[in-house]
Parts: C-alpha cells; structure tokens; sequence
C-alpha cells in the first residue's frame, strides 16, 4: 500500500508522520512525502498509485489543508484522512466533503490496522480511533487503549525529511496537568533513560546532527529520569540541546542536571503576568513569583531563554497584555515570544466559554476552520489591529524597553506587515546569535533561515 503525507514545510520534522512512517514501513507498506501544494500534490499523484492521502492537521492549517484536499478529490479518487491535534478534539471535520476519514489520538497502530484492511480488503468502519464516511454514512469507532510502554515503538523515521544539523527528539506523550487551553490531556507516558540513549546513539552516528531538541510539553517533569538522563548523555552523547520546562518544577539540582548534560537554552510559558487569567481561566497552578525564581534559577545557571505569551486571552484587557509584555521587560529573556490566544474545540476552557453570554459568537470564525481567537475583538477592527500589532512589537519591545511608553501608539498604526518584517528579522537574529542557530547553520545559510520564516509568515497570513 502506497501512503502519501502532505506536509506544510519539507525542511521541519514532523515526528507524529515520523513515528507513523516507521510502524508502516515495518509492515511493509511504502511511505512518501509531498509539500502542502496542489501542483505538487498532482505530480505525485499523476506519477504514483498512492491510495491514501493524510494529513497531520492543526490550528494554523486546517482550512488551507480543507480546502487543498477537497481540490485533489475532485480530481483524483485517493482515500484522504485527517490525523493529529485538531482532528482529535474535533473529529467532525469528517462531515467536510473530501474528507473519507479522521483519527482520533494515537494514530500509530490505528493507522497501520486502515491500511491493512484497505490492502487486504477488509471493512474499514470499526477500526478504534477511527470515524470513517462511507457513502455518505459515518461510522464512529471509539479510542482505542493507549500505548503504555513507549519503549516498543520503533524509532522515529528520519529518511523521511533530510534535515542537516537540528533533530527533534520526543521522550514522552501526554501531560499530568490540567491546562483548560490543552489539547495533550492523555496520561503521562515516558520513555525510559536507556532506549532514549539508545535512539540518539544511532542519531549521532548516521546523521550530522550538531543540535537536538527535545520537544516534550514538561521535560523536567521528573527529577530522578533527569539525573538519569544527565549522568548517561553527557557520557555517551555530549551534544548540545534545548528543552521545556515547567516554573514550578525548576530547581537549583533540576537545572544543574540540564546544564551538566549540556543543555545550552530552555524554553518557559510564562503565558500572562496576571494571576487570575494564569490560574483560574488558563488553570495553569502557577503563581507570578514561581515563574520569577524560576527564571532567577534558570540565569543563574547560565542557560538561555525563551519565554512564550498569550495575548488576547478571554476575560483579559489590553492592559492585561501590556503587564505580560512589562514582566517579560523585568524578567530579560534572550527571546520571548507571544502569540495570539486560540481557543480550541472541547477543551475545558471552550466548555467553560460556550456557557458565558459575552462569547455567544464563539461559533463565529476568525481565520476559518473550528478555532478561535477571543472573539470579542472579531466587531472592532481596531481592536484587533492594536492587538496583532502588539504581537509583532512584543519581543522587540523585551529587548529595548524605550519602546513601552511608545507601544500605545506604535499598536493603533496600520503597519502590521511592516512590525511583521521587523518582528521576523529580530527572530531571525536570535535564533542564530542566542539560541541554536549557531550550531545548526553556517553564516551562509542565514539568509536561507530568514527566507524560509518569510514564507511562513506569508504562508499563514502573518
């Protein structure tokens, strides 16, 4: 069986189309990867007798990968299906036309079970995790049992995508905490020390990786695996790397382990200054001066950092935004981003929202798809304009805090792809000069880093 995945950039690994890739290919089924583009989604359609279509599908390209998979249907008859976060929350993207069928959680073993009925020509309707339309009738199967011993997974698939330098590396699945914006509400799983060890040993020797990853939600969830993991990488590993981390989960021993391992940046949500909106909307359970010992910990130690925002969160103010953004001044991150809130399909905070009669046009959409940014701005364009625009000034305005008293009147301008521009090269500078660039990208290809952000920025509408 012939597997096509439709991928938004070829030059970023997908580790969930990774894994999935490496499952299939040990049953012997053929794998192969397309970028999200209809004229070179055709060429291979045209070239080879792919039989199924799938995409890994989120917030940010839901409605382009919709409206892109109903424009190949109506050309070519390829068996389409829609896996990863959103589909997950929100398996009725099914009733959209062209879709044949949406994976609800771990797509591994549910996928290999579709492709080997449809090989073998077996009924496809009662697969677990799976909802499949069928001559206009949908089937819904429920979740199956989840994948309690990470270890038995083969390793991720890296013929897949050639990527240079940079690996991504995932340690763990699901989350124990209870975040109301979250859509990673499965039970913690982790891999153990040895096969991580293990994986990245075989990294080391077939790839040029100079720089990894590790993607996790929480990496130093637990202390004992972080002794562990520090004792054997620094041993048999050595390179550098970047994590996540959790505020209230840094210790002076937790960040000695990072940085003896040698962990050169770590990346934080500090999400919003105020507590109410952290702790009883966004249900975080951190408090303002845990997230600042953290960080005084974190420097302390050396290590770089970067820090995420929301702005626009629901029951929060401009002036909410403003005090993020003025936190982030005192906390001196080498890089801080922010990013618009989105507000996902059943998740507890969109159950909590539906209720309230000030979101009534929650159903509304924004940018198209199933998900929202807070729609109260969606009837004041200004509004809007002011808040995206402090979202491109933001991270400038954390490295030269002169810009604050000017913020309140650089945000009513209309110049957002001008901040944008801005906004993209300030990136650009510290990804290279104060995070990992450095080691992944010689000086010549900085140029390529900045061009490859432009299309993204360009490719998602800022």
């Amino acid at each position: 069986m012939h597997i096509l995945f439709v991928v938004r950039d070829l030059h970023t690994e997908y580790l969930g189309i990774m894994s999935l890739s490496s499952i299939l290919k040990r049953a012997g089924h053929n794998i192969d990867i397309v970028e999200a583009r209809y004229d070179r989604i055709k060429r291979k359609l045209e070239k080879n007798n792919f039989t199924i279509l799938a995409y890994s599908a989120h917030v940010v390209n839901i409605s382009y990968y919709l409206n892109l998979n109903r424009k190949i249907k109506e050309e070519f008859n390829v068996f389409s299906v829609f896996g990863g976060p959103l589909p997950t929350l929100s398996p009725e993207i099914i009733n959209k036309p062209g879709v044949d069928g949406v994976c609800i959680g771990e797509g591994e073993y549910a996928l290999l079970g579709l492709v080997n009925n449809l090989a073998e020509g077996k009924s496809i309707t009662n697969i677990a995790n799976w909802w499949i339309k069928k001559e206009g009738q949908i089937f819904r199967s429920s979740s199956g049992p989840l994948i309690k011993d990470l270890d038995t997974l083969p390793f991720v698939d890296r013929t897949l995508f050639h990527i240079t330098y940079e690996m991504f590396i995932l340690t763990s699945r699901g989350c124990p905490y209870r975040c109301s914006y979250c859509s990673e509400r499965n039970e913690f799983r982790r891999r153990s020390v040895d096969n991580v060890i293990e994986e990245l040993r075989e990294v080391k020797s077939s790839t040029h990786a100079r720089f990894l990853r590790f993607v996790d939600s929480t990496f130093n969830i637990s202390l004992p695996w972080l002794r562990e993991f520090s004792e054997k990488y620094k041993k048999e590993i050595g390179l550098p790397f970047c994590c996540n981390v959790r505020a209230d989960l840094v210790t002076p021993e937790s960040i000695k382990c990072l940085k003896e391992a040698g962990c050169f940046f770590v990346s934080m949500g500090i999400e919003t200054a105020n507590d109410y909106l952290r702790n009883e909307v966004l249900k975080k359970d951190l408090t303002k001066e845990q997230i600042i010992s953290a960080i005084e910990i974190i420097k302390r130690y050396k290590l770089r950092l970067l820090t995420y925002n929301m702005l626009c969160i629901p029951f929060s103010s401009l002036e909410d935004d403003l005090e993020t953004l003025r936190l982030n001044i005192q906390c001196r991150p080498d890089y801080a981003t922010a990013s618009l809130f989105f507000i996902h399909k059943h998740t507890d905070i969109y159950n909590s929202l539906v209720k309230y009669s000030r979101f009534k046009h929650l159903e509304t959409t924004l940018r198209g798809g199933d998900f929202h940014i807070n729609l109260e701005l969606q009837d004041c364009a200004h509004k809007l304009r002011n808040i995206k625009n402090l979202r491109k000034l933001f991270c400038l305005a954390v490295e030269f805090p002169f810009l604050l008293p000017l913020i309140s009147f650089l945000k009513k301008l209309p110049l957002f792809w001008f901040y944008s521009f801005l906004d993209l090269l300030w990136e650009g500078y510290c990804y290279y000069f104060r995070l990992s660039g450095r080691y992944v990208l010689g000086r010549k290809n900085f140029t390529i880093l900045l061009k490859r952000r432009l299309k993204k920025m360009l490719w998602l509408g800022g």
